[in-house]
């Protein structure tokens, strides 16, 4: 008689975000149901009543810790999971949240509140910086195509891979003209592929959501940039997403450094 699989635990979690990811999670239905088969959801707020803090064979979290609670139980779902997969731009990368840096936040603290407030908020700022990360699906929101992958290869016993292609791939697919040679910014070529292209089918620009891509020519892509825009909106666009990233520390700021200089 063959024996019944073990279903993995999972734990599904939020910090400060708008839950625009967990929706997606839900979105994927029947999908999302099969899945179940496979896993027993042991800890999730939003998508059940009964909750109970336990060892977590993968535990997914979507949003960024804003609060010393956050960050502590970050710390603790770390101590208790063997994969923790971060869901969503912002636990990926800070996302919205992350903007806004402390001393900008400061500022319009004071000017909204009045100097007696005292926030309970610390920077935004993405999983990474306080605990070791196994994987990052990126996007805001997440695309529900992405969330089956990395989970079915995850319960296959694989290690999750990124995407071997960038956005300017899933814009030809899509048969959208290409910003860059039209003369508009665009952060496509080094953007990881996975998303479709959304942004950009819409009429908008790509920011990054999906995290730069492995061998990204990000310097070739600021002197393209250099032509069609001015240093304040190339930094706006390499912000919006990317400001906590190593490319963009060790690239684009020493870049945007020396053109200031």
């Amino acid at each position: 008689m063959q024996r019944e699989a073990k279903k993995l635990k999972v734990g599904i979690f939020d910090f400060t975000d708008c839950e625009g990811c967990q929706v997606k999670l839900v979105s994927l239905r029947e999908r999302l149901l099969a899945l179940l088969e496979r896993v027993e959801i042991v800890n999730w707020r939003l998508g059940q009543e009964k909750n109970r803090m336990d060892r977590f064979d993968l535990v997914l979290i979507e949003g960024c810790p804003i609060t010393q609670d956050e960050i502590d139980l970050l710390k603790l779902l770390r101590e208790r999971s063997t994969h923790l997969i971060g869901f969503g731009t912002c636990a990926t990368m800070g996302g919205i949240p992350a903007i806004m840096d402390q001393k900008e936040r400061a500022k319009w603290y004071n000017k909204i509140y009045g100097p007696q407030y005292k926030p309970r908020g610390i920077d935004s700022l993405p999983l990474t910086s306080y605990v070791k990360v196994d994987f990052l699906i990126h996007g805001c929101p997440v695309d529900e195509n992405e969330i089956v992958r990395v989970m079915e290869e995850l319960l296959s016993g694989k290690k999750p891979a990124y995407r071997g292609y960038s956005v300017c791939f899933q814009c030809k697919l899509a048969g959208n003209p290409c910003r860059l040679i039209n003369g508009k910014p665009c952060l496509g070529p080094v953007t990881q592929g996975g998303c479709g292209a959304i942004c950009v089918s819409g009429g908008s620009p790509c920011y990054g959501c999906f995290g730069i891509r492995d061998t990204a020519q990000i310097e070739g892509l600021l002197d393209i940039l250099k032509g069609m825009a001015d240093k304040e909106e190339i930094e706006r666009y390499f912000t919006m997403f990317l400001r906590y990233t190593k490319e963009y520390n060790e690239i684009v700021r020493p870049f945007m450094e020396r053109e200031n200089g």
